[in-house]
């Protein structure tokens, strides 16, 4: 009879094992499988998400770049005359390369193509070999300047009378 129970535990065993197989195991497959469409859901979204934040990365890196260029472009052409920081500004190049500033005149107008300009004129004594320089200062400034026409006239050989008239842009 001890054969005969060891026999019938072993099978009842079994049939515990297969049965917890059924009931334990089958489940856990399904849940695997929807475990596995669940993660295959959050990779595509992830995906998404960050192909959005590259999107926004480089659109604040572009209103950046924007933000940069319009304080130069600001500069360049203020709003308003500001005709008392024009005059500093070229009176103190001016000085600043020895020459004299004898004249300075302008009037304002509206071209069709350029807005709002004004045209300025100046008068400077200074000697030849800053005058190179005086332009390139002119090139170089914030403020958009626009050189309409120079003339020279040698006083003595060393000094000089230089005209300058320019075109200088507001809005």
């Amino acid at each position: 009879m001890s054969k005969y129970s060891s026999q019938l535990v072993s099978i009842l065993l079994l049939i515990l094992i297969i049965a917890g197989s059924v009931f334990f195991v089958l489940p856990m497959r399904e849940n695997i499988a929807s475990l596995k469409e669940e993660k295959s859901v959050a990779d595509e979204n992830l995906l998404t998400l960050q192909s959005q934040y590259d999107e926004l990365n480089a659109l604040s890196q572009e209103i950046a770049k924007s933000k940069s260029i319009q304080e130069t472009l600001q500069k360049a052409v203020p709003v308003g005359i500001k005709q008392d920081e024009l005059i500093l500004e070229l009176t103190d190049m001016a000085e600043s390369l020895d020459f004299e500033v004898k004249v300075l005149s302008f009037s304002m107008r509206r071209d069709a193509t350029y807005g709002n300009v004004i045209s300025l004129s100046m008068s400077l004594n200074g000697t030849s070999d800053a005058l190179i320089e005086y332009l390139q200062m002119l090139e170089a400034a914030d403020r958009l300047l626009n050189v309409t026409s120079i003339s020279i006239q040698q006083n003595n050989t060393e000094s000089i009378t230089f005209g300058v008239n320019l075109d200088v842009y507001y809005q």
